[in-house]
């Protein structure tokens, strides 16, 4: 008999959202995983993850010897290692859609995190934010409203763009690796009290049918305990706390 093989490694944090979406598609498959968690220090020039992936962001996945960076080319390795069908599809033309939007999420959905969610949740660290983009929206007096219009266009063409032909979710049917990568950047939106989409039933409708998949609850704990960071400003202490709760019920 072989002996079993070693758990995929993720590197990453609950406060990350390509993380989240890493850990949430292996709880939903039951896939077994090591989970190690990034910290705020943790992506300096002498950074240990640095030898996996040039950048040294999260998520970045070890298995075995074989390393793996870039959340949706970490979603779409899984499914094809392991067969998830049911997540990327065979059918040529919806598997394609998921792909068409994996490539649209890298320079559109992700700029709701960038232009809204991050100037409130690094105000926490704002010291440590000198010298990067995102130094400049976190002291902006307009970053309300300037995300918001930014999240307001990404939405727009979610709505138009996708859910073609009734359909509940983003690229077919049913739930895919496209839509949980998409999940996780606009959900913490609500939670975190800055967007509320309202205007855009059919992401509204998704939303419900997205919090039905399983372990939707502890793949999230992070953001429901950080919580509304609009009309309550987010501190270290908050943003610790609530990484630590991520952390522990995904581990639990």
């Amino acid at each position: 008999m072989s002996p079993p093989s070693a758990p995929l490694i993720i590197h990453g944090a609950p406060a990350s959202q390509p993380s989240r979406a890493v850990y949430w598609l292996c709880m939903i498959k039951s896939l077994p995983f090591e989970l190690k968690p990034l910290g705020i220090d943790g992506m300096g020039p002498d950074a240990p993850l640095l030898k996996l992936n040039p950048a040294g962001q999260v998520p970045t996945v070890e298995d075995g010897t074989f390393a793996v960076y870039e959340m949706p080319a970490i979603l779409i390795y899984l499914c094809e290692k392991h067969g998830w069908n049911d997540l990327l599809p065979t059918d040529l033309s919806a598997r394609t859609r998921v792909h068409q939007y994996l490539h649209f999420h890298h320079n559109f959905t992700r700029r709701a995190t960038l232009e809204l969610m991050a100037p409130f949740v690094t105000v926490a660290f704002a010291e440590r934010m000198k010298g990067t983009p995102i130094e400049s929206r976190i002291s902006d007096p307009n970053k309300l409203e300037n995300g918001r219009s930014c999240v307001r266009h990404v939405a727009d063409l979610i709505e138009r763009g996708f859910f073609q032909d009734g359909s509940t979710h983003l690229c077919t049917s049913h739930a895919t690796i496209a839509d949980i990568a998409c999940y996780e950047e606009l959900a913490q939106l609500r939670w975190a009290a800055l967007f509320d989409f309202e205007g855009f039933p059919k992401i509204q409708r998704w939303f419900g049918e997205m919090e039905q998949l399983p372990f939707h609850d502890p793949a999230h704990r992070y953001n429901t305990v950080l919580g509304d960071i609009r009309t309550e400003e987010n501190t270290l202490k908050r943003f610790l706390e609530a990484s630590a709760a991520g952390v522990i019920a995904l581990g639990a």
